[in-house]
């Protein structure tokens, strides 16, 4: 009767613990501060050693006892247990009982009972570890991924939830059938077993929640895993300690005993995963439920007959790069007739989230306020767009990585924000990259490299069918669709991958095997769509009535330039009605003079009367240097040489950091 009453108890805390973790309550704002974080670890500590202490201190009071050859029940006096017969008539014979066959019966099926019942107590310890294991890598850790990077996914908690439980369901019941079979084959099998996932759970706890400072970035970049030989070393010291431990503790209190340290175990990390997780909910419920919209391919190519406004991102081509490529490739010189190359030019920024934009609006992020809001403000409000509107535009934005969270995207023709949801055929796969990102946070270091995983992927997802960024999917969209004709104006701005890893790309935008590519075939595929986009004007007699503005967010380096060479990015213009021979010019541009040079094209003034600077003049231009995953510190630099000349960036001393 104590037993089943102690397994209840357990069950109903477990449960109980489930209701709590994934009811939605109602808070006043709490700023998750540095105390914040702080209040949570020490409350996670309170909440899981009052659960130890409740729960289990008679379990670990007796192993221990033991150890000290300490008598629980000395200075007692304990009843005797066995019940004596005693009848004066027979006290001196010995009795024999025969029991009936029936009587037979009933115990052996008593013995069968037992042994079910002994299998069944013995898999609690397996249900725990399963059930606080799986949260782990089912729920915790997207959920704290989504909710410390949600700017990186297009999807919201509504729709990301759902999978979560459904991956939940379909990785648990296999866990535990696992152990199930383990414990029918051998008992020893069993805690074996248990005692690996054990030390797993643990060492997986510890490598994705506290060595995680030093991931390489998850966009396709390719990592240099040399230099985590430091990490590794770390990694196995961790691992040797937890297994010495955990031996350690199963030396003194053997099979049984250990049962019971799996089971506190699991609930201890399962209460301080769960204080965690709310605390990065409160910290990010202002946009869990954020606004879901796709950028389709509506209008794609819907071109105006009057008066067109074209803008072609190229990601990451850098502008020093795509000079040395031009020399050996004649045939831009006739695809780029009219442009002009302003190849000394500055971006603002070195990453894409913080680049497009400033592209867009022209306003410059400095952490003043939460990302998605700026953004969202900026696109608002911009003065551009309005002017844009006024003047008659019909507008698209074909851009796959917008952060925003406002109601005012409708102003573009191509925006869909009703009935976005996942793409119900991509369901598995969606979970399946989901438990990419799991592994990749949570792996130790060296088996890091053996997980493909990118955050990209998860763009082709939606539905309804969305614009991508891919290079082959638009070059082929420009080679298959045909030009719609409109009398409205229009206003089209387009942002691919471009010169962005991984390098999959050959110079005729052909897909090849990753080991194979460069970047410099990354380019010439760049330049070969952007050709391809401006002969598709010609041939549709709107060329000449359209300023095209082909340009990368931001530069790129391969080399020893690092992250502090990419800010020299590929700017090439050409304005209403514009001729001449292709041009370059050296005047030092910087991306702030972008809003400007919008409106003076707008008015159908010429490449180069677009900027006040001129070739030869001198300037000292503001760039903000950022590390990617690490928006929330900017620091502030000036160049007051060459765009490219990266050793030449000299720190204002001006840095800017987002505390939330």
């Amino acid at each position: 009767m104590y037993r089943l009453l102690k397994n209840t108890c357990k069950y109903i805390y477990f449960s109980l613990a489930f209701l709590f973790l994934f009811t939605l309550p109602v808070h006043a704002y709490i700023d998750p501060s540095v105390m914040t974080y702080a209040i949570q670890a020490l409350a996670g500590i309170a909440i899981a050693l009052g659960t130890f202490f409740g729960l289990y201190w008679r379990k670990i009071r007796k192993p221990i006892m033991k150890f000290f050859n300490l008598d629980e029940t000395a200075g007692r006096e304990v009843e005797s247990d066995e019940l004596v017969y005693y009848d004066p008539s027979v006290m001196k014979e010995e009795r024999q009982i025969n029991l009936p066959k029936t009587a037979v019966g009933k115990t052996a099926e008593g013995g069968n009972k037992g042994k079910l019942r002994e299998i069944m107590e013995d898999m609690i310890p397996a249900l725990f570890i399963t059930l606080s294991g799986c949260f782990m890598v089912c729920i915790y850790a997207p959920l704290d991924l989504f909710f410390n990077n949600k700017n990186e996914f297009w999807f919201n908690a509504r729709i990301l939830v759902p999978q979560l439980f459904r991956m939940f369901c379909m990785i648990a019941p296999v866990v535990l059938l696992v152990y199930l079979i383990c414990r029918l084959i051998n008992r020893k099998l069993y805690i074996g077993a248990l005692f690996v996932s054990t030390a797993a759970f643990i060492c997986s706890y510890i490598q994705g929640n506290f060595r995680i400072k030093n991931l390489p970035p998850m966009d396709g970049t390719p990592a240099d895993w040399t230099i985590y030989d430091k990490e590794n070393a770390i990694t196995v010291i961790i691992w040797v300690i937890v297994i010495a431990a955990l031996l350690y503790v199963y030396r003194y209190v053997r099979d049984k005993g250990f049962k019971a340290v799996v089971e506190v175990v699991s609930c201890l990390l399962f209460v301080i995963l769960s204080v965690s997780l709310f605390t990065s909910y409160l910290g990010s419920r202002n946009v869990v439920e954020k606004n879901v919209f796709v950028s389709t391919k509506d209008h794609e190519f819907e071109v105006s007959d009057t008066e067109n406004f074209f803008i072609l991102v190229v990601d990451a081509v850098d502008a020093d790069r795509y000079a040395d490529v031009f020399n050996s490739h004649p045939e831009y010189q006739e695809w780029f007739e009219d442009f002009t190359f302003f190849q000394n030019t500055t971006s603002i920024y070195p990453f894409t989230s913080r680049a497009i934009p400033q592209i867009l609006t022209g306003e410059v992020f400095e952490n003043e306020m939460d990302f998605t809001e700026f953004v969202t403000q900026s696109l608002d409000n911009s003065p551009f767009f309005h002017t844009l509107e006024n003047k008659g535009f019909r507008m698209g934005i074909y851009e796959g990585e917008l952060s925003y969270n406002g109601d005012q995207l409708l102003r573009f023709e191509n925006m869909r924000t009703d009935n976005v949801e996942l793409n119900q055929a991509a369901r598995n796969t969606f979970i399946k990259e989901q438990f990419k990102l799991t592994l990749f946070k949570y792996l130790p270091y060296y088996f890091k490299k053996f997980v493909n995983c990118n955050t990209n992927s998860f763009a082709s997802m939606i539905w309804p069918q969305p614009f991508l960024m891919d290079n082959s999917d638009f070059y082929k969209d420009l080679q298959e669709d045909n030009v719609e004709h409109t009398g409205d104006k229009v206003y089209r701005y387009y942002h691919i991958e471009g010169g962005h890893v991984p390098f999959v790309y050959d110079k005729d935008v052909n897909v090849i095997p990753e080991e194979e590519g460069t970047y410099r075939q990354n380019v010439e595929a760049s330049m070969k769509i952007a050709g391809t986009f401006v002969n598709k004007l010609r041939d549709a007699g709107v060329y000449d009535n359209a300023t095209i503005i082909i340009m990368a967010d931001h530069g790129y380096s391969d080399d020893v330039g690092g992250i502090m060479d990419r800010f020299n990015p590929l700017l090439m213009i050409k304005s209403f009605g514009e001729k001449h021979p292709y041009a370059v010019s050296q005047a030092p541009l910087s991306y702030v003079d972008l809003p400007e040079a919008y409106n003076r094209l707008l008015a159908h003034k010429q490449a180069e009367e677009c900027f006040d600077w001129q070739e030869g003049d001198e300037r000292v231009r503001r760039v903000l240097w950022l590390q990617w995953l690490k928006e929330e510190h900017i620091v502030e630099y000036t160049q007051d040489g060459y765009a490219s000349d990266y050793l030449n960036l000299q720190p204002t001393g001006n840095e800017y950091r987002w505390e939330q």
